[in-house]
């Protein structure tokens, strides 16, 4: 019983770092605040409510000058799109992990593009 036990965690944690899904574990287990890049998404935690977050990215959107095309919100998630003036896409999605905790998550266009992705996230932290 013991053995089986043991190779059933060995599957899970081999799973795991195969998926990716281990640098979100161990960041989450340290405690990091940090963003961390993930097929094609910038994902960050923010000490911040969602509504106070939604706010922020509303803001920080206008500020880099993209224009808000769908605008989803309640006080456990809120989604933002938007277009840049060459047509590029934009979604930004946060969602509550506690009362004063979000998570963010960006991307630009189809494939991601991680240093407009970070920007945006500048630019809304920049708000919170």
């Amino acid at each position: 019983m013991m053995k089986k036990r043991s190779c059933i965690y060995g599957l899970l944690m081999l799973y795991f770092f195969n998926s990716g899904c281990a640098a979100l574990l161990v960041g989450a287990g340290a405690g990091t605040a940090g963003a961390i890049w993930y097929k094609g998404k910038l994902q960050e935690t923010v000490s911040a409510s969602v509504p106070r977050v939604h706010q922020a990215i509303k803001s920080g959107l206008r500020d880099l000058n993209i224009k808000i095309t769908e605008d989803k919100f309640d006080n456990l998630t809120a989604e933002v799109e938007g277009v840049f003036a060459d047509d590029r896409k934009v979604s930004i999605d946060a969602e509550s992990i506690n009362s004063s905790t979000t998570k963010l998550t960006i991307r630009v266009g189809v494939f991601g593009d991680k240093d407009l992705s970070q920007s945006i996230s500048d630019a809304i932290k920049k708000y919170l």
